[in-house]
């Protein structure tokens, strides 16, 4: 994430020690420390909510896919039944 090295943190730890003092760095870094986390944590539960909002939205496109193909389906079975029962009710009448 981001390119620290070792002089670099140090530096960081001087400068705050010197800014803050030693009597509240630990409280301080205590403080950074927990937002650090809870950031972390927010990101982390973003993360599954936009996850599972897709997977929610790629069932519902497949149900509705399903469901429309299915109709089809069905709809050209019948009319397919339909067209077989008015060919043998004209063969039955021409027999006749």
């Amino acid at each position: 994430m981001f390119d620290i090295g070792f002089w670099e943190f140090a530096l960081i730890g001087v400068v705050a020690l010197v800014v803050v003092g030693p009597d509240r760095l630990p409280e301080m870094v205590r403080t950074v420390g927990q937002l650090i986390g809870r950031a972390k944590r927010t990101m982390r539960e973003l993360k599954y909510d936009l996850e599972r909002s897709a997977e929610f939205e790629e069932i519902g496109r497949l149900k509705k896919d399903f469901s429309n193909k299915s109709s089809d389906d069905i709809t050209g079975s019948i009319s397919k039944s339909i067209d077989i029962d008015d060919q043998i009710k004209l063969d039955e009448k021409t027999d006749s």
